[in-house]
């Protein structure tokens, strides 16, 4: 954009800027403006506009190429009050106005005729009227063409009566559009406070040049999240393959426009802290066990998260916006192509990476948790980058089959995804317990019965991996054994028995897992 601006208040020039690049942050944007102008020789002052009042200060960095010397730069904001409605908006509501306004004079006109019309064929109704009355009763006189010119008045003065009332009509119609007319040309030219900023940039020039100016800097009010869309494709060898592609979701309210410019999106924190945090003392300190302890050993059941690189099991409580999670390193995305953004607040989605990948597709059961049968496919990222924390979109081909979220994904990690239940796959679960203690010794043992009633309600036979929780014991007091049964697979560290099934269309198969816990009379056994 070249600017050909004669300088004016002594070597004072105003320059529109276009802007080239925007960078998203976490919490704020970085933009790139730039211009060109023809400057006089001597010291000028270049009024840089477009940009938000929004601009922070401390972060305005100029950048010259020409010939001539740059002295200082700073932001300047002003407040002026400025029509609500833009100028074809005020002249559109001034033409409405004027539209409305010869509408009603012409309705008006309209009702006047027809008021007159009507008193007139009402005149003539009632001299027809007085005429009659004059002719001598018994007289001979024939009476058709009286009840024919009576007819003619009636109708004349009928329509008289609809003409005027569809000019009262239109009169009120007119004027209740004038009337809105009215209110829209007020309202748009309805004073409001409008606050614009400047960069102003001091420059020195020997010699009359054409200079090249970029300004960069931050401004609050716009960030960006990543989010994905995971697509399961099933190949015709069998095989399944999945696509993700990740998009940065963009929201903006800075007050500027902008309109086909290449995006980045970062997760650099800018405004972070670079100090390292400082380390206090952590003493320990030792307390002697009382009797009562020493004696009696309480047990407690806890639940744990069997944590997995890369698998997002369990969930987190959090009350603000999450920011972007990128690793520890900071990455940037680029958009394939210019894109515009408008100060509007409302999300825009930018796709920024694509990459397809062989997946496992596997049907899993938890009875204890759920009744259905759950898709999980199981895949390794590959590419380049990896895949940055956020929600997840998920589809089975042309099928949205539900939401979710996903932990942070390095290059060549395992990952999974749940794609929703199997609605032909059921599962029940019964559970019963028996305890008894040793008359003599007071050992504790508690047996308990899982029983599985898995059902296969498709015509086709179908592959599923039910588990089971078994509690493990970290105390020697307390010893937990398992009977293992066909078909079980059985991890004593974390406690999961693992049945794989084949089912055919239409059956059901019980499965069985027993478990017993054995503890002395000294130590508390919880209800579990």
């Amino acid at each position: 954009m070249t600017n050909h601006n004669q300088p004016m208040e002594g070597q004072r020039l105003e320059l529109d800027t276009k802007p080239l690049r925007v960078t998203f942050f976490e919490d704020r944007a970085e933009v790139v403006r730039a211009t060109q102008a023809t400057v006089p020789a001597g010291t000028v002052l270049l009024s840089l506009r477009g940009m938000t009042p929004l601009v922070d200060d401390q972060s305005v960095l100029p950048m010259l190429q020409g010939a001539a010397k740059l002295l200082s730069a700073q932001v300047t904001r002003r407040t002026h009050e400025t029509s609500t409605g833009s100028e074809s908006e005020l002249r559109d509501s001034e033409s409405d106005q004027k539209k409305a306004l010869s509408r009603r004079v012409l309705a008006e006109r309209t009702l006047e005729v027809a008021q007159v019309h009507e008193g007139r064929c009402a005149a003539l109704v009632l001299a027809w009227i007085v005429a009659l009355g004059r002719v001598p009763r018994g007289a001979a006189t024939e009476l058709t063409g009286w009840r024919s010119a009576l007819g003619q008045l009636l109708d004349a003065q009928e329509q008289a009566l609809d003409q005027q009332s569809a000019a009262q009509r239109e009169l009120a119609d007119s004027r209740l559009d004038e009337k809105r007319a009215q209110l829209r040309y007020q309202a748009a030219r309805r004073l409001r406070p409008r606050r614009e900023s400047t960069i102003d940039v001091q420059i020195e020039v020997p010699n009359p040049t054409e200079i090249s100016l970029e300004v960069t800097y931050i401004t609050p009010c716009a960030l960006w999240r990543p989010e994905h869309l995971a697509r399961l494709h099933s190949n015709p060898d069998g095989t399944h393959s999945l696509t993700m592609v990740t998009s940065a979701v963009v929201w903006q309210r800075s007050g500027e426009e902008w309109a086909n410019v290449p995006c980045r999106f970062s997760t650099a924190r800018p405004a972070q802290h670079a100090s390292p945090p400082l380390l206090s003392e952590d003493q320990l300190r030792l307390r002697r066990k009382t009797d009562a302890e020493r004696r009696t050993v309480v047990v407690e059941a806890r639940e744990q998260s069997i944590a997995l690189a890369g698998l997002g099991r369990g969930g987190q409580k959090i009350e603000e916006m999450p920011g972007v999670d990128d690793g520890g390193e900071p990455l940037t995305f680029e958009s394939s192509r210019p894109v515009t953004i408008l100060s509007t607040g409302q999300p825009t989605r930018i796709e920024i990476a694509q990459v397809t990948m062989p997946a496992q597709v596997e049907r899993v059961v938890f009875p204890e948790r759920s009744m259905a049968a759950h898709l999980r496919t199981t895949a390794t990222l590959v590419g380049a980058r990896p895949l940055l924390a956020g929600p997840v979109v998920l589809s089975r081909g042309s099928e949205l089959c539900g939401r979710g979220r996903i932990s942070f994904i390095g290059r060549g990690e395992p990952f999974e995804l749940g794609f929703g239940p199997d609605d032909g796959l059921r599962v029940r679960r019964q559970v019963s317990e028996e305890r008894e203690q040793a008359a003599l010794t007071g050992t504790q043992r508690i047996a308990r019965t899982v029983k599985l009633f898995v059902s296969n309600l498709s015509g086709a036979s179908r592959k599923l991996l039910v588990t089971e929780r078994v509690p493990v014991s970290e105390i020697r007091e307390v010893e937990v054994s398992v009977e293992r049964t066909s078909g079980m697979r059985w991890d004593g560290k974390d406690g999961f028995a693992h049945f794989d099934l084949e089912l055919p269309g239409r059956a059901t198969r019980e499965l069985l897992l027993t478990y017993h816990i054995e503890a002395p009379s000294r130590v508390q056994l919880p209800a579990i």
